[in-house]
């Protein structure tokens, strides 16, 4: 069998190259910020024209110093960003657990038992506004808003005052130095760092950008997106712990006050940094070029002598000036991808003959049973999506399922998927009973689906999204699990090939693709040895002809190879040149079940929209089953 060969060309950037190189790839969309870097420079030079005392070696320790916490906070900030989510509160949790750290190193006079309750409270705060933020399913600026205003105000009600007194410990820890640098900073800096390469190197840092990217895509390929939500709430709390520790270590002091304009900060130098407010971007040495240009800011406008709220200005200001070069660097994004969509090249198309029979088709290889359902029903309220779901798909067999709009024909795709659970029914996979409580259940059992929408997620590359929900790791050091990009690449690679589709760049986003090319990488990102079934959603929807049946040849060779097919569509020739049997479904009921060759074009429409059939003579024609 031979399959048409599709070329894209697209010419790698060099951080690509680089990639290419060292066998791995950040996750999600670079996001330079050379133009950020060279304004902080202009900003120091402004500032020590402006006061030469500016320019000394002590100044820019101290500005290292004042930038540990939002060093440490932009971490938990740019994840929760990166996946499409925000926290307001952080300025109040910090002001809240600055308090009860104080209140209890007093109290007891123990640093370890104080330092305890910080972390403990950051990660119960945070793990809290995770928790409200999924279940009230109502924008999180809305409810981090709500709970900045709480957690301000219990600050005040624990001690409206400041407290002081602290045990030597939890002072070293804020004030101590070595080799001339407080601890501190090189707390803030280790923290960075492996947060950094927990970010962009291992498989939870590629699923934070998958979510960020597209997150029911994300779900539908297996990533457990409200777990990972709730976490990196939790995680960004304990952070703010951290944060609260280090400024009572540093400052020998509590006040309610103390979170003051915290988030402000935090969320400019994130943005600035190139993380996306949308979701879906973000790298963490944009962010650390961010963070070191809000503290020569700060710094600067200390120096020439203005008041603070010339500095609550100059934020709010560089914060606004980011949102807009966000949007504007959304709206360039789209621009190439679609010039580089249009550079794309197709070789001409093997023949359908030689994909299959004399009709393109491909007959299935023996007639066993590779996946059957039964009774398959699915409720919501008093609305009956799937009454009696009953068919089965032997192995090589392509099964096109049909029906009106409504028919139930998504509903028992996603049963079968694992996307939804149903009220009742069986199923069963090579002759064993299976059941799926999550589409991360049916992939590992060999089932795969692409969704009509594809569940691909657009600031992905053709790798991370082909990995994603089944990525493979190595140890790093020998003892640090990381993605294993290059085996994905080469597995990308081997899919792609069997389909005959070759990429020039294998990191090239998924944005960046053709609906037709979207598709094979959806289809190819289906297949592998130990799959038994595939289910394809509208996979010709919106397509041209030339993409359709580009298509229509990856289900045959897909078919070809022994994996059974069901084929949901509205497209009657796809129907006829592709199906070796066709189901049809009518107000959740399966109507007919067999052959479409005999059906005249008005009895299978008149099927498909009324679930009966009449013959030529006006009588009604029986139904196989």
């Amino acid at each position: 069998m031979m399959a048409p060969e599709i070329t894209l060309a697209a010419t790698p950037s060099a951080e690509t190259s680089f990639a290419l190189r060292s066998g791995t790839r950040a996750p999600g969309e670079a996001s330079g910020r050379i133009g950020l870097a060279l304004v902080a420079i202009a900003l120091v030079a402004l500032f020590s024209a402006l006061s030469p005392s500016f320019f000394r070696l002590d100044n820019f320790i101290a500005i290292a110093v004042n930038s540990t916490s939002i060093l440490v906070a932009v971490l938990g900030t740019s994840a929760l960003l990166i996946a499409g989510y925000v926290d307001l509160s952080i300025g109040s949790m910090v002001a809240l657990i600055g308090i009860i750290i104080a209140k209890v190193a007093v109290l007891t006079g123990d640093s370890t038992a104080a330092i305890a309750a910080g972390l403990a409270l950051g990660a119960l705060l945070g793990f809290i506004n995770g928790v409200l933020v999924r279940k009230l399913a109502i924008s999180p600026l809305i409810v981090t808003l709500a709970m900045l205003a709480i957690y301000g105000g219990s600050a005040y009600v624990i001690s409206s005052v400041a407290v002081y007194g602290f045990p030597p410990f939890l002072l070293e820890i804020g004030r101590g130095k070595i080799a001339g640098i407080q601890y501190s900073v090189l707390i803030a800096i280790a923290v960075f760092v492996i947060g950094a390469l927990l970010l962009t190197r291992t498989v939870t840092g590629l699923r934070i950008y998958a979510i960020g990217g597209d997150a029911r895509a994300a779900e539908l390929c297996g990533v457990p997106v409200g777990r990972t939500v709730v976490g990196l709430y939790t995680v960004n709390g304990l952070l703010i712990g951290l944060v609260a520790v280090l400024i009572a270590g540093r400052l020998g002091s509590i006040t309610p006050t103390i979170g003051v304009r915290f988030e402000l900060d935090v969320l400019t130098a994130a943005i600035l940094g190139g993380v996306a407010f949308n979701g879906g971007a973000g790298r963490p040495l944009g962010i650390a070029i961010g963070v070191a240009t809000i503290g020569i800011l700060n710094a600067g406008l200390i120096f020439m002598g203005l008041q603070s709220w010339w500095q609550q200005i100059s934020v709010g200001s560089m914060l606004l000036l980011a949102l807009v070069a966000d949007q504007a660097a959304v709206a360039f994004r789209r621009r190439r991808a679609q010039r580089n969509a249009s550079t794309f090249t197709s070789i001409a198309p093997a023949r359908a003959a030689e994909a299959g029979g004399a009709d393109g088709r491909a007959a299935p290889r023996d007639a066993t049973p590779a996946f059957s359902v039964t009774g398959a029903q699915k409720s919501y309220g008093a609305l009956t999506a799937l009454e009696n779901g009953t068919f089965k798909v032997a192995k090589g067999e392509i099964v096109c399922l049909l029906g009106d709009n409504g028919a139930g024909k998504s509903t028992l795709v996603k049963i079968i998927s694992g996307a939804i659970r149903p009220d009742g029914g069986a199923m069963e996979l090579d002759g064993r009973a299976v059941h799926f409580r999550s589409p991360q259940d049916a992939r590992a059992a060999g089932i795969e689906t692409v969704y009509q929408d594809l569940a691909l997620c657009p600031n992905l590359s053709v790798t991370h999204n082909m990995m994603l929900g089944r990525e493979k790791t190595r140890r790093w050091l020998g003892f640090l699990p990381v993605r294993d990009d290059a085996t994905a690449e080469r597995d990308a690679r081997s899919r792609l090939a069997s389909l005959g589709v070759a990429l020039s760049d294998y990191g090239l986003l998924v944005r960046g693709l053709s609906g037709g090319q979207r598709q094979s990488v959806a289809i190819a990102r289906s297949l592998g040895e130990h799959v038994r079934l595939i289910c394809l959603d509208e996979p010709t929807a919106a397509l041209g002809v030339k993409q359709t049946a580009q298509v229509a040849r990856l289900i045959r060779s897909i078919a070809a190879a022994g994996t059974g097919v069901i084929l949901i569509t509205h497209d009657l020739g796809t129907v006829r040149a592709l199906a070796d049997r066709i189901v049809v479904l009518s107000h959740g009921r399966v109507v007919y079940d067999g052959p479409v060759a005999h059906l005249a074009a008005d009895q299978l429409w008149e099927l498909m929209a009324s679930g009966t059939m009449t013959s030529p003579d006006g009588s009604e024609e029986p139904r196989e089953t």
